[in-house]
């Protein structure tokens, strides 16, 4: 059942033309116009910077985009037809994770080889696993993320809320502009989303101690989030 339904998701994702519109032409288009905007030669902000950013934003957007399709099939009273097959709430909310995860992939791989052909980045084989396994890895964490608003939100205010944790959790995590040219006291309000985590994981290069650190706390993050969904997600039926 589980993989049928798992298919099915694939499929479904597939059609929609405006999910690889966020997570892969946007994320390498803002890469192309922010490395074109900072090319001054004394300008702090660098290629692999926004490599990393944009990468971690195309990943997150994907996940978080999970969370619209669950308000569907809330409102379309597809969710409760779910619930009605052998399908575990686990198994529901696994296999939508499991998508969210899958159509973060365009954006690991099309931003990177945009910053390698547009600007020659070159990363140590550590750091390019950090850059593009490690943020699609770490990419399960917004996945839940969307799968808890997908849970919570309506089908009045989703996109809203979508589009705003979008922009916030890029904005505050140091995604579009990196947190050197910002100042201090932004990397101490960076530290509190999940989103500059992952942007840290990806950044890692050769210091493991500062992606296990990143790991730990997206794991935190991740746990928590888990817990919450599927409170939520009985909560719902049980009103059903």
């Amino acid at each position: 059942m589980m993989i049928g339904y798992l298919f099915l998701e694939f499929r479904r994702t597939l059609r929609s033309s405006g999910t690889l519109l966020f997570t892969l032409v946007f994320p390498a288009v803002f890469y192309v116009l922010e490395t074109l905007l900072f090319a001054d030669a004394e300008s702090v902000v660098e290629p692999r910077q926004v490599m990393v950013g944009m990468t971690v934003w195309g990943a997150m957007t994907a996940g978080l985009l999970v969370g619209t399709r669950i308000v569907d099939e809330r409102a379309s009273g597809w969710q409760r037809v779910i619930r009605l097959t052998p399908l575990s709430a686990r198994g529901y909310l696994t296999a939508k994770v499991v998508v969210g995860v899958f159509i973060a992939l365009p954006a690991v791989v099309a931003v990177p080889l945009v910053a390698v052909l547009m600007d020659g980045v070159s990363l140590t084989a550590l750091g390019w696993i950090f850059a593009t396994l490690g943020i699609w890895i770490g990419s399960v964490t917004f996945a839940v993320l969307g799968v808890a608003v997908g849970l919570f939100a309506t089908k009045d205010n989703v996109q809203t809320v979508v589009i705003v944790l979008m922009l916030a959790l890029a904005t505050l995590g140091g995604l579009f502009l990196p947190l050197g040219a910002l100042p201090e006291w932004w990397t101490s309000v960076a530290r509190m989303v999940p989103s500059y985590w992952l942007a840290e994981l990806g950044a890692a290069g050769d210091t493991p101690m500062r992606a296990l650190t990143a790991g730990v706390v997206l794991a935190a993050w991740l746990g928590a989030l888990v817990s919450l969904s599927l409170w939520r997600y009985d909560r719902i039926a049980e009103r059903v």
